[in-house]
């Protein structure tokens, strides 16, 4: 059952004045950028007259509500309808959308969103005081794209929005929701959207919802109209809504926030509403991108990058992988201190049922490296698993918590026990292990053959897989032996019957 959802509610002044349809908006971007300005994107939330946030505005505060965030975001790209219909430079294989979040979720750029972790009490509204969700966000992963077809046609609403994700997940199209999961929805050009009598690419450019759920978690998701934009600024945009669906997954549905918000000012401005129209770059594994800046608490200002006087970083390399059952992996565990002097670290490691995970060593500096041990228990194949690596640092009177995230999959194969011995070319059973280049070990005992004469010694280098020896005598050739001499014995035993 759903809900009303809570709307986001915030403005893009560039939208309501210029509008979003291509040229036009671009022009006046240009306009803006010679003028000095930074040139606003084309997008963003959904527009109220009593809620016109101001770009780099001065003197905001960001306070804390009370309400819950999404600590390793995991984005699944989810495009409405055939994905040919929709922009091929979203779409693209290579340097798209599914790169951008690949890339921006694993970066630096959420390393030092950890200030709008909530390990801390609320700071205002109705829960002010109260103990907040203890929820540290980090870095997480792109999930993957996935294709939603049982959509209406032709311009939507977003009730009807709510309706075709509801139905992903019950046809099993769209993994459930958790606690991480974001719903990035892209659609076609030409496809309207109205939300609460606004139309898209005119009233507003894009938006984040929530649907409040009563049978599942709710479901945290983002609009993204195309409104002919270059893919700049499709990134810009989408780094506005991911990083407001990350600080404030439940958005607020008026201009004054309260429980269960997260972060907002008091005006209802969330972090992205607050830097409207400043962009920069996030350089990631997987290109350069632009990104919206983020307003910064500590600086009281917008900014794609900043940091503790002494701070780190925590990554995982990969940060996506599949097990076998009850295969163990290894993954490295990076750090780097990114600001002041080198800190004492400790490590640690949560798991999600049906996965163990280890981490070591628990304690390192800053810079060093530590591997986490992932192991899958449960037989039954399950996708969109995350590991999370937790490293905390005391800098003064001050606790320093980073995240990273590894995307675990996985299948209900048994870990791989190798190739079976070859029975006609295995070792001697009275001849002890060789050493591991193929030698013999010095303890070979003294069994003999059929013909009472000490066996050959193993080649140096032979494995036991079958035709994977050196060419020599039988190697590769015994099956067709055993057939041949299967053969001779039926003939014989033909040959000994009495006739009739």
């Amino acid at each position: 059952m759903t809900s009303k959802p809570a709307h986001v509610i915030s403005c893009v002044v560039a939208a309501l004045l210029a509008g979003c349809a291509g040229g036009a908006s671009e022009s006046a971007s240009a306009a803006l950028a010679v003028a000095g300005a930074h040139a606003p994107p084309l997008h963003v939330d959904k527009p109220r007259a009593s809620h016109l946030p101001a770009p780099n505005a001065a003197g905001a505060t960001a306070q804390y509500y009370g309400g819950p965030v999404t600590a390793n975001a995991k984005v699944y790209v989810v495009w409405w309808g055939d994905p040919s219909k929709i922009n091929p430079a979203i779409t693209a294989a290579k340097g798209g959308i599914a790169d951008y979040f690949a890339g921006v979720t694993n970066s630096s750029f959420m390393d030092w969103l950890n200030e709008y972790s909530t390990g801390i009490n609320a700071t205002a509204g109705s829960h002010s005081g109260m103990a907040g969700t203890g929820q540290y966000i980090g870095r997480g992963n792109y999930a993957g794209t996935l294709t939603l077809m049982k959509v209406p046609s032709g311009d939507v609403t977003d009730a009807q929005i709510q309706a075709a994700i509801d139905q992903g997940f019950v046809d099993g199209v769209l993994p459930p929701p958790d606690d991480n999961s974001l719903y990035a929805v892209y659609f076609p050009t030409g496809v309207t959207i109205t939300l609460d009598g606004s139309k898209s690419c005119s009233g507003y450019g894009a938006y984040h919802d929530a649907i409040i759920e009563t049978q599942r978690h709710n479901t945290y998701y983002l609009v993204m109209p195309d409104c002919g934009s270059s893919f700049k600024s499709v990134t810009s945009v989408s780094t506005h809504e991911l990083v407001e669906a990350m600080t404030d997954n439940i958005p607020t549905p008026a201009s004054s926030p309260d429980y269960p918000q997260a972060w907002n000012d008091t005006m209802g401005n969330e972090m992205g509403d607050l830097c409207e129209g400043s962009n920069g770059t996030v350089t990631t594994d997987f290109g350069m991108f632009t990104v919206q800046d983020i307003w910064d608490e500590r600086t009281k200002g917008c900014t794609a990058f900043s940091s503790d006087a002494n701070d780190f970083n925590v990554a995982l390399s990969p940060n996506v992988a599949t097990l076998s059952l009850n295969a163990a992996k290894t993954f490295t565990v990076k750090t780097a201190s990114v600001a002041g002097t080198a800190q004492m670290l400790t490590l640690s490691v949560t798991a999600p049922m049906g996965i163990t995970a280890t981490v070591s060593p628990t304690t390192l500096t800053a810079g060093a490296t530590a591997a986490v041990t992932v192991t899958a228990t449960n037989p039954a194949a399950t996708s969109g698993l995350q590991v999370v690596v937790r490293a905390d640092a005391t800098a003064g009177s001050t606790m320093q918590t980073h995240t990273a995230a590894l995307l675990v999959s996985t299948d209900s194969s048994p870990a791989d026990l190798g190739a079976p011995a070859d029975l006609a070319q295995g070792d001697d059973l009275a001849q002890a292990p060789g050493t591991g280049d193929g030698t013999p070990g010095a303890d070979m005992g003294t069994g003999t053959g059929g013909n009472g004469e000490t066996p050959p010694l193993p080649m140096k280098g032979c494995g036991c897989v079958i035709g994977a020896s050196d060419r020599g005598a039988l190697d590769g050739t015994w099956p067709e032996a055993t057939l041949l001499l299967i053969a001779f014995a039926v003939l014989g035993l033909r040959r000994r019957q009495p006739r009739a």
